[in-house]
């Protein structure tokens, strides 16, 4: 299936306490949920947004600073934690979920630490994170008068 997407990567040598990867989730995320206040403001209708922040035992730590981040930087946002299960990511997902008009809560936006880039280059120490927003599915389902 094809379909388009707005996609972000951040990608750098990591520094101490992993603070690249820290902060570059939490630009993805700022970056993407701006974006969805900017369609807002445009006419598509998000009718609520539920930040999923998953995280390996091993990350959980990172997960535990980007949520101290989100409360900063976003109060009121509703933010789930939860163990990841998938090894695709280096141990730390995020994901934005929306909910229809009708209360379908849809997965929108998704996003993670990877390490295809530090096993690509053979150096543990570089760091991506990669995210994307289904822009066809807002489009398709939350743009003002798409569900009527």
């Amino acid at each position: 299936a094809h379909f388009r997407l707005f996609c972000l990567a951040s990608a750098a040598h990591e520094r101490v306490d992993h603070a690249f990867a820290v902060e570059a989730v939490a630009e993805h995320l700022n970056v993407h949920l701006a974006a969805l206040d900017a369609l807002e403001a445009d006419g598509y209708a998000f009718h609520r947004r539920t930040v999923r922040l998953l995280a390996s035992d091993a990350r959980a730590h990172l997960a535990q600073r980007v949520y101290e981040g989100l409360l900063v930087s976003r109060p009121g946002l509703e933010v789930e934690r939860a163990p990841l299960a998938s090894a695709y990511y280096d141990g730390l997902r995020f994901m934005v979920d929306v909910h229809t008009a009708a209360g379908e809560r849809v997965p929108l936006i998704d996003g993670g630490l990877f390490d295809w880039l530090h096993r690509l280059a053979g150096n543990a120490k570089l760091s991506l994170v990669a995210s994307g927003l289904g822009s066809q599915l807002a489009a398709t389902l939350f743009r003002q008068g798409a569900q009527e």
